[in-house]
């Protein structure tokens, strides 16, 4: 088997598009939350799902809101949090 020259990462919003997107040939999935706000951290429960069902690797949105990408002090600790208990969850 070749290895493939261009990897097509998916972003899902709900468990059924992962799956969807899985069995429609994406190499790998990000994982994120509220489409209207272009994406911001999930659910643990969905990654949690997820990593029992999919079959490719899965990167996380880590974002606690829409907007700019010019977080106060307070959403930096947000962050850093959920970042925490990803990781946790992931391992």
């Amino acid at each position: 088997m070749k290895k493939k020259d261009i990897l097509l990462e998916s972003p899902v919003y709900t468990l059924e598009a992962a799956m969807l997107a899985v069995e429609n040939g994406a190499d790998r999935l990000e994982l994120c939350a509220d489409f209207g706000e272009g994406g911001t951290t999930p659910s643990l429960g969905l990654l949690k799902v997820l990593k029992s069902k999919a079959t490719v690797p899965m990167f996380v949105m880590i974002r606690p809101r829409g907007g700019d990408f010019v977080y106060s002090k307070s959403e930096l600790e947000i962050m850093k949090e959920d970042i925490k208990a990803f990781f946790r969850a992931w391992c």
